[in-house]
């Protein structure tokens, strides 16, 4: 049972609110008020679960309460509500403590699955900086030469492993800008996404960043690609610098799913990440792809113990073999993810990934498995390789 208070000085949001909760049996309202003194004193005998919050309050405005509240009850999951659609005042919400921004009349429908969403993500909130170091997240780029090797799949089952395993704060980011599927593997819809921190890089931050990614009712987040291809063309490789930086300062896991085209977004993806996934397929084309790829990482200068190769669809009628495969491009596979031809699919077209679905499938015990390495402390999780060579980043694209 979610236990939550409603705070709101509009009887006839009230009264929405609650017609649209009376038949949420796994929702129960627990207490109201409509100001904000009255609202603190609720929340201190109820002590919800989640707190819906206007955040125009009287007595006591919402900001100031949203503050107040994640400083003493940071297990209350706050969903500030208010007529203001503008970026500012949901910046505000979200600097305040709002895990969710909805705005009223409009959004109200969606209030029952805002709520479960918002249950689901991590009680604790944001580890509380020490000795001036702020809490740093690990980004994770997962990306392929070839499409069809199994990215997306890969990026969003990982994602719910990651969650399973640490228990910790993951975020997806679709870098696949054009025609991207993480929110159709994840049956996510929304009028959110990397574009519109696209259109305001210059005012990026962890707070502007978080409130574009829509919550998943396992607990993670997702950060969208744009709705129409056209879009791609504004989110610059700035854009995905100041986006990654942001979201590993609240994330424990930021999963950047590079897709297959090395552009601009991608390579500064790359520079952002502590850790890349090269995902590859065992036939001979994926063999020669992968090899080149492997020599612009060692141009670029990427440590070796900072990439890891996946080989994906392992198994698969006429594939090469594994040690054949390691062998032609010189490194070992961190990980094999063994070939599955309808598991993933039918997962895809239900929005509901693998690992989710079918926890007990092969393809998802493997995954699952990945997730625990790289769970694990990172001298015990990557293999090191020989030490890079000494070149220029980016010398090779022209650069200086």
């Amino acid at each position: 049972m979610i236990r939550i208070v409603v705070l709101d000085d509009s009887t006839d949001a009230m009264t929405q609110i609650f017609r649209l909760l009376h038949d949420q049996r796994e929702i129960e309202v627990v207490g109201s008020a409509a100001d904000g003194q009255a609202g603190l004193q609720v929340l201190r005998e109820t002590r919800p679960d989640v707190l819906l919050l206007e955040m125009d309050l009287p007595l006591v405005d919402g900001l100031t309460l949203a503050q107040t509240i994640t400083k003493t009850m940071p297990s209350v999951q706050i969903i500030a509500m208010s007529a203001n659609s503008d970026l500012a005042s949901v910046r505000r919400a979200m600097h305040a403590g709002a895990r969710e921004y909805v705005v009223k009349p409009g959004e109200l429908d969606d209030l029952a699955d805002k709520i479960r969403q918002v249950n689901a993500l991590d009680r604790t909130g944001p580890e509380t900086p020490t000795s001036g170091q702020e809490q740093q997240g690990e980004v994770i780029t997962i990306f392929g030469p070839r499409g069809g090797s199994g990215v997306t799949t890969l990026t969003v089952n990982l994602a719910l492993a990651l969650r399973q395993v640490s228990h910790g704060e993951i975020v997806v980011v679709d870098g696949s800008l054009q025609f991207g599927d993480v929110g159709v593997m994840l049956n996510l819809h929304s009028e959110r996404h990397i574009g519109e921190l696209a259109r305001r890089v210059e005012e990026v931050d962890s707070a502007f960043a978080e409130q574009m990614a829509v919550a998943h009712p396992s607990g993670i987040r997702a950060l969208l690609a744009p709705p129409v291809p056209e879009m791609a063309d504004l989110v610059t490789g700035e854009c995905i610098r100041r986006t990654l930086a942001a979201l590993k300062q609240k994330a424990d896991y930021v999963l950047y799913d590079g897709g297959h085209y090395l552009g601009e977004p991608l390579l500064a993806a790359l520079d952002a990440s502590d850790r890349l996934l090269l995902v590859s397929t065992p036939d001979v084309p994926s063999i020669k792809s992968t090899s080149l790829m492997l020599g612009v990482l060692d141009a670029l200068d990427f440590e070796r113990r900072r990439y890891s190769l996946i080989l994906s669809h392992v198994g698969r009628r006429h594939a090469v073999r594994t040690q054949d495969m390691e062998r032609s491009l010189g490194t070992s596979a961190f990980a094999c993810l063994p070939y599955d031809d309808t598991g993933p699919l039918q997962a895809a077209n239900q929005g509901r990934p693998l690992v989710d679905s079918d926890p007990d499938a092969s393809l998802s015990r493997a995954v699952l498995q990945l997730a625990r390495q790289i769970a694990r402390p990172a001298q015990e999780a990557v293999p090191s390789k020989e030490a890079p060579k000494a070149k220029r980043r980016f010398a090779f694209l022209g650069g200086v």
